[in-house]
């Protein structure tokens, strides 16, 4: 890099709406803009993942980041497009579309706006704390409307990506085609994941063949593949046929799929809107409530909480089903505030630690005939109806019963996974969270 020149980053929130539009079309959008005049992208853009809890967000709540190598006279027509595409593109006739841009001029990301970062990926942060920040490190913040976006576009910037990441390449439909059934060959997917799975991941639904790397809403993603590396989903997208006009590509480097919003706590710690691992033994029977959704409650030496395994779940409603008192777990998910209503980890994950034994008492056989012998009331032992041969009380057998689940770990289906949430079949590419209960 010559002397005269300097690193920017820019980070971009809070564009989309649940009409349509997407955050990273936005970035894309500028991503491309800025290379036609010339302006060179360092390395990846990002697409960071925040809260999943989040009551301020709209889909996926996503803000996507990106480094620059500028020069003093280049900044001002920078901030000029960006400031554009994003007020041209986001959603601002949308009341709860609030978007903002961070601009920041330094190489090096400060430790405070790191730990910001990792603050917005697991709690709720005012804007007010995203200024205070801004202000401390001589960050440029560009409000539209109340200007919440703010918030992500700046833990944008702040999230380095150090202990995990992945990547997701993301195809973009022609304006024309927004809004209508998307045309991907299903076969192409299928072949696309017996090919290159793991190495990309979360492509289909096994337990239904649900495609999955189609969206279901109005935005301008046809598809995203997501993937260990950028030469995985770049050799996955060669296989993927689409059926109409592509008007763009982008790979991020994200922080999806890494369980970075998970936090290790105890009951008693545990806040609305936070994403939680908890080792606790499970304290009630498991039930079935209207919708289909299983219940639990697990404790530790602080307290109580409801776990949740919800109808979309499908197949891991059944661990949850053949839970029993006494087992123990670590509980992985978040937890909103709901009125009425305990808070209640929604389960993403779950791991079984350990089964308490459990164990059927049966009457014992008869020494002559081998059938059942039947009681013949309170301490008073056992007796043959056909042959009339005795047996004392504590001739009871002690049969164990199969639990039909074992220890290990179990995981929602893609259906239901949330874009943060590490799949297990991860867990050999990457060094888990050591997690210390």
């Amino acid at each position: 890099m010559s002397e005269k020149k300097r690193i920017l980053h820019v980070g971009i929130d809070d564009t989309d709406s649940k009409k349509g539009m997407c955050t990273t079309y936005v970035g894309a959008v500028v991503k491309g803009e800025l290379e036609k005049i010339g302006v060179k992208i360092v390395g990846l853009p990002k697409l960071v993942r925040l809260n999943p809890a989040c009551p301020f967000k709209t889909r996926g709540n996503c803000s996507v980041a990106m480094t620059l190598e500028v020069s003093d006279e280049e900044i001002p027509m920078v901030k000029k497009i960006v400031l554009e595409k994003v007020g041209e593109l986001a959603e601002l006739k949308v009341e709860t579309t609030n978007p903002g841009v961070v601009f920041y001029k330094n190489k090096e990301i400060p430790p405070e706006v790191r730990a910001f970062s990792k603050k917005v990926v697991r709690e709720i942060v005012k804007i007010e704390d995203a200024e205070k920040i801004a202000d401390e490190i001589g960050a440029d913040l560009h409000k539209f409307k109340v200007g919440r976006g703010i918030i992500g576009a700046l833990a944008a910037i702040g999230n380095v990506l150090e202990e995990d990441r992945t990547f997701e390449l993301i195809a973009y439909r022609t304006p024309e085609n927004r809004g209508r059934p998307r045309k991907i060959d299903a076969e192409s997917v299928l072949a696309m994941n017996s090919k290159i799975f793991p190495e990309t991941f979360d492509n289909l639904d096994p337990s239904t063949g649900e495609i999955r790397i189609t969206p279901h809403t109005p935005c301008p993603i046809l598809y995203g593949i997501r993937g260990e590396s950028v030469s995985s989903v770049e050799s996955a997208q060669k296989i993927v046929k689409a059926g109409e006009p592509i008007e763009r590509m982008v790979i991020y480097m994200t922080n999806q799929g890494t369980d970075e919003h998970l936090r290790k706590a105890k009951i008693s710690e545990i806040k609305p809107f936070w994403s939680v691992s908890v080792k606790g033994k499970v304290s009630s029977s498991p039930k079935i409530i209207p919708g289909g959704h299983v219940i639990f409650n697990i404790s530790d030496e602080t307290g109580k909480i409801d776990c949740a395994a919800y109808e979309p779940t499908r197949q891991f409603r059944d661990v949850a089903k053949n839970l029993a008192e006494g087992d123990v777990v670590i509980a992985h998910g978040g937890v909103k505030e709901k009125p009425e209503i305990p808070l209640t980890i929604n389960l993403e994950k779950i791991e079984i630690l350990a089964l308490e034994p459990k164990f059927l008492k049966r009457n014992p056989k008869c020494s002559k005939c081998s059938k059942r012998m039947k009681s013949e009331g309170r301490m008073k032992g056992y007796s043959c109806v056909k042959c009339g041969i005795k047996a004392p009380q504590n001739s009871v057998e002690t049969v164990p019963v199969d639990r039909r689940i074992d220890v290990g770990k179990y995981e929602v289906p893609p259906r239901a996974r949330r874009h943060l949430a590490r799949p297990l079949v991860r867990e050999y590419r990457v060094k888990p969270q050591t997690l210390e209960f």
